[in-house]
């Protein structure tokens, strides 16, 4: 019995120190560096927050947000250079490729979806902010924007959506994204949430039909919750969304779906004790999640157990995450005012269309 008990404690103090050192992926002499550190300018809303990190399939850029200074980001692998891409920018948050490589973005301000061109541009009035207490005005004049469109207006059954988090492409380039409810400084005064649920939503390829996809969002103790980080497996048959709330301590919960026909959703179970804001995967079937727990860092998951591995540290707590560059090896972390990166032993998963 004594024995049982030491090999017990041995192998519970082994699994301990495979969860809190790095995961297999990262090699012990890689080090987080950090790229950039986003001001605070005169219309920042409180402290700057980066957000929404994707990477551009055709050149292994990354686009992130600094949602609360209304800007999009662009880091240029080939440059090592960070340059604003977007501004202002509907205080996007969660952004995604599309399959035609056009960036998709939650925009926060009107709760819409917008496609944008990475490459056309346009001169316009300078849009003015919603609250006209928050955010640059401009002085009235005309701004040079990327092009794009309002690809959905915001609205479900005629009444206002809570407010699109985080979104993904699926390979008939349909869009799933989260719909939480978590008031801003840059909406309109005394807004009030007109949905009977956060839930799920699913935008057809053809961008015409907005269907709920989950009726309801509910933690495994049976809690309304809030859904906010998404993604699916490179086939698309599995869908993966996070929530904050749920028992334990690994900061929310996550949940898989099976994907059918017209992205119908069924067979839910818990796959993660763990939340997450943004998330990514790996091909050696990792991933990467940035729950909120005791420290600041990265908690890596297997994807086959639902069980964390290992754990980056950074110095700041990551909000979003994406592998990029040119070979999809290193992964590059929004965390607060940063943007950081690390070199990995492993490439990023996407699509198989």
């Amino acid at each position: 019995m004594r024995s049982s008990a030491f090999a017990c404690l041995v192998a519970l103090a082994h699994s301990a120190t495979a969860q809190s050192g790095l995961p297999p992926t990262i090699d012990s002499n890689a080090q987080v560096t950090k790229l950039a550190t986003l001001p605070r300018e005169s219309y920042t809303v409180d402290q700057p927050f980066t957000e929404g990190a994707t990477r551009d399939p055709a050149t292994g850029d990354v686009y992130f947000v600094e949602q609360n200074s209304n800007k999009i980001l662009k880091w240029s692998v080939s440059e090592n250079r960070l340059s604003l891409f977007m501004h202002p920018a509907g205080y996007s948050n969660g952004m995604t490729f599309d399959n035609y490589g056009k960036l998709i973005a939650c925009a926060d301000e009107r709760n819409e979806l917008w496609e944008i061109s990475t490459n056309v541009t346009k001169t316009v009035p300078w849009p003015q902010p919603l609250n006209p207490s928050v955010g640059d005005r401009g002085n009235g004049g005309m701004v040079t924007l990327p092009e794009y469109k309002v690809i959905m207006n915001g609205k479900y059954n005629g009444r206002q959506l809570g407010g699109p988090n985080d979104v993904w492409v699926m390979p008939d380039n349909s869009l799933f994204f989260t719909d939480p409810f978590w008031s801003r400084r840059w909406w309109a005064n005394g807004r009030r949430n007109e949905q009977d649920v956060n839930t799920v939503y699913r935008l057809s390829a053809d961008r015409q039909t907005l269907t709920r996809a989950l009726p309801t969002f509910l933690t495994s103790d049976n809690r309304a919750g809030s859904p906010n980080g998404i993604i699916a497996s490179p086939d698309g048959k599995t869908l993966y969304v996070a929530a904050f709330q749920g028992p334990g301590s690994g900061g929310g919960e996550t949940y898989a779906y099976d994907v059918g026909a017209n992205g119908v959703l069924s067979n839910r179970r818990l796959w993660a004790r763990f939340g997450s804001d943004g998330m990514t995967m790996d091909n050696q079937g990792y991933m990467y999640m940035t729950a909120p727990v005791s420290r600041t860092g990265i908690t890596v998951v297997s994807i086959a157990t639902g069980q964390q591995v290992g754990f980056i540290p950074v110095p700041e707590q990551p909000a979003n995450l994406a592998f990029g560059g040119v070979n999809q090896s290193t992964l590059y972390i929004t965390a607060r005012s940063g943007f950081y990166s690390i070199p990995t032993k492993t490439k990023g998963a996407h699509l198989q269309k």
